[in-house]
């Protein structure tokens, strides 16, 4: 089942997106009252996904606490197996339609936070515990709150179920890219060097070679990674007179993939569709650079480092096909999808 719909049975229903007062001079004051709706489909039995990128939602129903006019609020809930649980003991969940009452929660958060709450180890322990063999009682709370407002925040005070919860081993962790080519892993001190984007190397590549999303951005395809540029100096001891910044050969060079499936560009990420085409950014990198990356593209971003090994920061948002170089060892932080180099 993709979508549990939520069936009210309160008359005036339609009133329930937007129910505060109308006034001649509307002004704020704190909601006493706040309730979410019993789920009409409380007894029908759904499974949870252990896909992040899965888009099936269930819903809650809720009305719009009365602010004393009609705001624009967020809407959230939180869940629980314990009905009598202290607040701070239930788990937060995103609401993929915020902005609306009629709330659609992904079945993956909630195979987390419930995996959360049974203190779930692993896939083994899950497993070894038959906890996809039952069904769970799971009880709800709305929350509502104006972000531009502190201490606008209310939860509602009754509590709602859905009564045949039947769960997956679900774990949020993050996504990865691998680079290829002239860098080195600053903790393992592994040099790739290029070597084969393949199945036989992905030990190396998992450990030394890898983007990852950061904690806080996990789901959103924005990788992260700091290595090492690795000069190509040794290359040029015959020919040193070619050992230039305006040579692309001697730009140290990169690109990414997807998934270790050989040259292929089935899965690479590069900056340009010519095999090895070199797009040099030195004059930009120690500043910062931004630019396009080419899906399927077999082309490298190139940096001219002389004879030193120089560390680089680099950020790939994959969906919106953009990269961020900045030369030194930075933590990144997020405005949006926008990296800040700090």
């Amino acid at each position: 089942m993709k979508k549990l719909a939520i069936i009210c049975a309160m008359a005036g229903v339609a009133l329930g997106f937007s129910s505060c007062k109308q006034e001649d001079n509307p002004q704020y004051h704190a909601p006493t009252t706040f309730t979410v709706n019993e789920p009409a489909l409380k007894n029908q039995a759904f499974l949870t996904s252990n896909d992040m990128t899965d888009p099936a939602t269930f819903n809650l129903f809720c009305s719009q606490p009365d602010y004393g006019y009609s705001a624009i609020c967020e809407y959230s809930a939180l869940v629980s197996l314990d009905p009598e649980a202290e607040l701070d003991k239930w788990i937060a969940l995103e609401n993929t339609t915020p902005s609306s009452a009629n709330m659609a929660i992904q079945t993956f958060n909630l195979g987390v936070a419930l995996n959360n709450l049974l203190e779930v180890a692993d896939q083994e322990d899950f497993n070894e515990r038959g906890l996809g063999e039952q069904e769970f009682k799971c009880y709800f709370r709305a929350v509502c709150e104006i972000p531009s407002i502190e201490g606008s925040r209310i939860v509602s005070s009754n509590v709602v179920s859905y009564d045949k919860v039947r769960i997956q081993y679900a774990e949020k962790k993050p996504g990865w890219i691998y680079i290829c080519g002239n860098v080195q892993n600053m903790e393992t001190g592994k040099a790739n060097g290029f070597t084969a984007p393949s199945v036989a190397n992905l030990a190396d590549y998992q450990e030394s070679w890898a983007l990852y999303e950061p904690e806080d951005m996990i789901g959103q395809k924005l990788y992260v990674g700091t290595f090492n540029i690795t000069n190509k100096a040794a290359d040029f001891a015959d020919n040193l007179e070619n050992f230039n910044e305006g040579n692309p050969d001697a730009c140290s060079q990169f690109r990414f993939f997807t998934e270790l499936l050989g040259w292929t560009n089935e899965a690479s990420l590069g900056s340009n569709e010519a095999d090895f085409y070199v797009l040099p950014i030195t004059d930009k990198w120690e500043a910062g650079f931004s630019g396009d990356v080419v899906n399927q593209g077999l082309g490298n971003w190139g940096i001219f480092v002389g004879d030193t090994d120089k560390p680089v920061t680099i950020v790939v948002d994959v969906p919106n096909l953009k990269i961020y170089v900045k030369e030194g060892v930075h933590e990144v932080t997020f405005v949006g999808r926008d990296p800040e180099f700090n």
